[in-house]
């Protein structure tokens, strides 16, 4: 991953890499760019909602087939948005998402823009902007930017996302890019490809260009490269979540889903006067150890492991 600021005031964009292993033993592996609009207030929050909400979707409905899940998320990341700004704050979402199965899957709204590494090095645009231009043109030209954007995260509820499956699956090299990133042109990043050894270097390369070129906007790419990935551990219970970002700050808003009452009939319910008057009863209260160290109740000191992991940054020091 890789963002600059640019000549803007703030940096608006938002890049992550998660990766979730559940109970059930499945592995999903998310890379996404959520970019700010900054012709609306509040754009850096609502990217930073927007990319969170996303992720933390996937603890929740993971028991969904992919391709609903996909697009639960993205409607999650939108209601959450529109809600805390209104149609104020709004943002682009583009995600790949691989399953640990090889299933991989497209998200987006927008104009952030996903490729796919081809085996000669050259990149393939897999989304279309949400244009205004790009839906009137029948082949979008990659070198015509417009920032006149038909929907976005926290439009509300006329969004229509984006989700549809990548036929290669796990075999590829992915990137995804704010316009700000993919504004240097199709050819600076074909050759920034076809001369791009690993995933770390390609992302090197097209923050370096967008700076020094002075694109005019913030600047951010995440590359990734699924044959090069190490498999997360897994413990035997709880949902293990690690997530990187680019600014080595995590911006998440994960809440628990609420709990629903059970539906009682009218006819089932019994009324007050029918019921005969209950004694209290106290109950004992389990003796709750004081040692810090103490494992939870029911794991042994060797089995108790962490529930959330967090890392920032890189794996390594030759990986920034």
């Amino acid at each position: 991953m890789g963002t600059i600021k640019g000549p803007r005031d703030d940096n608006q964009d938002r890049a992550a890499v998660a990766q979730l292993s559940l109970p059930s033993g499945e592995s999903f592996l998310i890379a996404l760019i959520c970019d700010g609009m900054g012709g609306l207030a509040n754009g850096g929050e609502a990217a930073a909602c927007a990319a969170s909400n996303f992720i933390a979707h996937f603890g929740i409905g993971y028991k969904r087939p992919l391709n609903a899940l996909l697009h639960e998320a993205l409607l999650t990341a939108n209601k959450e948005v529109f809600s805390r700004f209104q149609g104020k704050g709004g943002t682009t979402l583009t995600a790949v998402v691989v399953s640990g199965t090889g299933e991989a899957l497209i998200a987006h709204v927008g104009d952030s823009r996903l490729y796919e590494c081809e085996p000669n090095r050259a990149l393939n645009l897999l989304t279309r902007d949400d244009t205004i231009g790009a839906q009137l043109r029948a082949a979008q030209d990659e070198d015509v930017l417009d920032n006149r954007l038909l929907q976005f995260v926290g439009v509300g509820s006329q969004i229509e996302p984006h989700v549809f499956r990548i036929p290669k699956g796990i075999g590829s090299t992915f990137l995804v890019t704010s316009d700000g990133a993919h504004s240097i042109g199709k050819k600076a990043l074909d050759g920034i490809a076809k001369s791009s050894a690993t995933a770390v270097e390609l992302v090197r390369k097209v923050v370096f260009v967008a700076e020094a070129i002075g694109v005019e906007d913030n600047s951010s790419a995440v590359a990734v490269s699924i044959t090069e990935l190490d498999p997360l551990p897994t413990f035997s219970n709880g949902i293990e979540l690690t997530v990187w970002s680019a600014a080595d700050k995590l911006e998440m808003w994960l809440g628990n889903p609420p709990k629903v009452p059970p539906v009682v009939s009218r006819t089932d319910q019994p009324r007050a006067l029918d019921q005969p008057k209950q004694k209290k009863v106290g109950k004992a209260r389990p003796k709750i150890s004081k040692k810090a160290d103490d494992p939870p109740p029911g794991l042994t000191q060797d089995q108790e492991k962490p529930q959330l992991n967090i890392e920032f940054g890189s794996r390594n020091k030759d990986n920034p």
